[in-house]
């Protein structure tokens, strides 16, 4: 929805409080959590098989021709591309991932509105980005790679969808100055956890899947219709 200056409220609305956040967001975060506790307590066999059907599996997607570790139909390969979302690595990664998903998702939803339309934009923008980012994981990959989880695609993308709103909830342009600001600090911040990550938290972060993310996140967000922040009169 183009953004209109006449129909801009008098003030822009108080920020909400994370904990105040809509259903959706309260509800994916708290699923995220929920799944990695299930996985985590689950036997070691278990856990195998999670990671090899739901992760992300480079050495499966270009596994040759005839190899056993080739997925056995092309809806099996594509569900990983959403499906490794709900996987994560530890403890601390799922609770970055849902705190994220919180921060960024809840501006997000609040300007879609509320009600299923509304959610169903939501998980659009995060759904999307999740596989967005992990296609661009999958580009750069190789059958030697390793395999990429956790819901950081869709949390990248929400940020990026955040950063494009304005105080109103209403969208910026792509090319607005503050819009790449913030995408610039994002991307300095990405490229620092690249390198610090394998010793800060004990495993590689998978850049592509954030970039992937993000830009999906921010396309994305550009073209589905917003209604802005509800304002308060006092």
């Amino acid at each position: 929805m183009p953004y209109d200056a006449s129909q801009t409220p008098a003030s822009p609305a108080r920020p909400q409080p994370i904990f105040n956040a809509p259903l959706i967001v309260v509800v994916m975060s708290i699923l995220l959590i929920a799944l990695y506790a299930a996985y985590a307590f689950a036997p070691f066999a278990e856990q195998q098989a999670a990671l090899y059907d739901f992760a992300l599996a480079p050495e499966r997607f270009w596994a040759a021709a005839g190899s056993s570790k080739v997925y056995p139909d092309m809806f099996a390969g594509s569900l990983t591309l959403a499906s490794t979302a709900l996987l994560h690595g530890d403890w601390m990664h799922v609770i970055v991932n849902s705190l994220m998903l919180l921060a960024f998702g809840t501006p997000v939803a609040r300007t879609f509105g509320g009600g299923p339309t509304a959610w169903g934009l939501w998980m659009i923008v995060f759904l999307g980005s999740v596989v967005a980012g992990s296609a661009l994981y999958l580009a750069f990959a190789t059958a030697e790679s390793p395999y990429a989880v956790g819901a950081s695609g869709g949390t990248s993308g929400l940020v990026a969808a955040a950063f494009l709103l304005d105080p109103y909830g209403m969208k910026r342009k792509l090319w607005d100055a503050e819009f790449l600001k913030f995408t610039a600090a994002f991307g300095i911040a990405n490229a620092l956890l690249t390198f610090v990550a394998p010793s800060l938290l004990g495993m590689a972060l998978a850049w592509e899947a954030h970039l992937g993310g993000y830009i999906a996140g921010a396309i994305l967000m550009a073209v589905l219709p917003v209604k802005g922040y509800r304002v308060v009169q006092t």
